[in-house]
C-alpha cells in the first residue's frame, strides 16, 4: 500500500474576487474532520497561526474548545449548540484582525475614502494603458492589499 502524505496545495494562478469554499482536512482534539473555507479565510487563518505559533489544527481545536465551553457556561450541552465550528472559526477570524485595526492603519489602508473595496477581493481591475496587463486600481496609500495581486511583485511587509 502507497504511504500516505499531506496533499500537495494546488497552484491556482489568482483569478481576483472571491474564490469558491475550498474543502481541507483538519485534525480536531486527534479526530480528523472536513472543513470548506473560502481561501482567504484559510489563508488569514495560516497566518493567525503563524503568527500565534500554532498549527490550523492547534487553533481549530481550541476555537471548539472554546464554542464548547460557552454552550456549557450557557447551560447548553455542547452538541446541542447552535454555531458550526466552521462559523465559529469565520468569526474568530473576523474578530483577530479587527482588534488588531488602528485608526492609522485604516487611514493607510485608504479607508474612508468613499469606496470600501479598495485592497479586498470585491475591487474591481482595471487595465493598465501603458501593457495592457490587469491590475488592481489602487487609491493612494502604501498600505499592502491583502493577498496576492492581479499583475506585479508581491506586496511586501511594511515596517511600523
Amino acid at each position: 500500500m502507497a504511504k500516505r502524505g499531506p496533499k500537495k496545495k494546488r497552484v491556482n494562478a489568482p483569478q481576483g474576487g472571491v474564490e469558491p469554499l475550498r474543502s481541507q482536512n483538519i485534525m480536531i482534539g486527534g479526530h480528523r474532520t472536513s472543513m470548506r473555507l473560502e481561501p482567504s479565510m484559510w489563508d488569514a487563518l495560516e497566518e493567525i497561526g503563524r503568527r500565534e505559533d500554532l498549527t490550523v489544527n492547534r487553533l481549530c481545536t481550541q476555537i471548539k474548545e472554546r464554542i464548547e465551553e460557552q454552550a456549557r457556561r450557557k447551560g447548553i450541552k455542547p452538541e446541542d449548540a447552535d454555531v458550526t465550528l466552521t462559523s465559529a472559526v469565520r468569526v474568530f477570524i473576523a474578530s483577530y484582525f479587527r482588534r488588531a485595526c488602528t485608526e492609522d492603519g485604516h487611514q493607510r489602508a485608504g479607508h474612508g475614502g468613499s469606496d470600501p473595496f479598495i485592497g479586498t477581493p470585491f475591487e474591481l481591475a482595471s487595465v493598465d494603458e501603458t501593457d495592457g496587463v490587469k491590475s488592481a486600481v489602487a487609491a493612494g496609500g502604501d498600505f499592502p492589499a491583502p493577498g496576492p495581486t492581479l499583475a506585479g511583485p508581491a506586496p511586501t511587509r511594511l515596517e511600523a
